[in-house]
């Protein structure tokens, strides 16, 4: 099998976005995809070649980058974009939503970059205390009966934290390799009543889902189809999980003569304001354009989130290594000062 080369998120979204930036110049699909082959490295040039004799060979767009294993969310937004034709536009919001991910993605590792260097300071300078330092400490209070329940408790949490943090890690790891190997292969609904109950990941599932939802409604109905047909073609789409278990019960209950407002309301996986929005729009006759717009304040909303959790993580990271610091010194200083007062 002919191996892949890695493209990171950042290359895969400035791909999409310069292609959708010539598309939109009049350029063909072919003759865009041939002039940014050209400007990438050799190994990226054979995957780009690849994609398109795909193309050629009548795959779609999505699927013929889905073999060069572009992100998920980008295809996704790639094959709406194929079934209202707005194919350029396509390209570039895939790329946008791409940008900001990896945006952020690139901020939280650079936030937590330096408090994790600090904190595997720590630990090290902690262990050296615990195996070194810590036993003579013990040993010469002993010698002097200057033993003290505040110095007890510091030679225990120093033979303690370390076996904590041990099992906090492997707690994490558990959790992780858990996720990849059982939760992932798990019924989408199944993942998600999972994840809902974590608040964060509550937040970011709703406001992703509900701005996905929004815009390629909105972006179907302006290409003229009805409400039943668009979800029709989000149960088609391969990509976006959720959003096509969705459309299935969404259909189905509009097919039971329910409002889709009201479908909406009940559903969980939405903004309490997009029921609103589609009563609003269909009440005035500006569904479309009312949920183009909120979709884009949904987009909005989503990176005010993400916004928030970055600001919090690094401050959070150094307020705990700071308590961590400040109990190391005095792991280290107390016995010194105990032997001091007994001399």
């Amino acid at each position: 099998m002919k191996r892949r080369c890695n493209w990171s998120l950042q290359e895969q979204s400035t791909f999409f976005i310069q292609l959708g930036k010539l598309l939109s110049k009049g350029y063909s699909l072919a003759q865009a995809i041939e002039f940014l082959q050209i400007q990438q490295p050799v190994a990226k040039q054979r995957d780009v070649d690849d994609c398109i004799h795909a193309l050629r060979g009548g795959m779609p767009i999505h699927a013929a980058f889905a073999r060069m294993k572009f992100h998920h969310h980008l295809l996704g937004y790639l094959f709406f974009a194929e079934q209202h034709g707005q194919l350029a536009q396509g390209f570039i919001e895939a790329g946008e939503i791409g940008h900001m991910r990896a945006r952020y993605v690139e901020q939280v590792r650079r936030i937590m970059r330096y408090p994790l260097f600090l904190f595997g300071f720590c630990v090290v300078m902690f262990l050296i205390f615990q195996q070194v330092l810590a036993p003579q400490f013990s040993q010469l209070l002993s010698s002097f009966h200057a033993r003290s329940p505040f110095s007890t408790f510091i030679f225990a949490a120093a033979v303690w934290l370390p076996r904590i943090l041990s099992a906090m890690l492997i707690i994490v790891l558990f959790i992780v390799s858990f996720y990849f190997l059982f939760i992932r292969s798990w019924p989408i609904y199944k993942q998600m009543d999972l994840f809902m109950k974590l608040p964060l990941v509550r937040s970011w599932i709703v406001s992703f889902h509900t701005q996905v939802f929004s815009l390629q409604l909105s972006h179907l109905l302006k290409g003229g189809l009805s409400i039943y047909e668009a979800l029709q073609i989000f149960m088609e789409q391969p990509h976006l999980p959720l959003l096509k278990e969705e459309a299935k019960i969404i259909q189905q209950q509009l097919c039971a003569g329910e409002k889709l407002d009201e479908i909406i309301q009940r559903r969980k996986y939405y903004e309490k304001e997009l029921p609103v929005v589609i009563r609003h729009g269909q009440s005035n006759g500006e569904l479309v354009q009312e949920l183009f717009h909120y979709s884009q304040f949904s987009l909005q909303k989503l990176e005010n989130r993400i916004k928030k959790i970055v600001y919090i993580i690094q401050p959070l990271l150094l307020s705990c290594i700071g308590i961590f610091v400040i109990f190391m010194y005095v792991a280290m200083l107390w016995p010194v000062f105990q032997l001091l007062n007994h001399i």
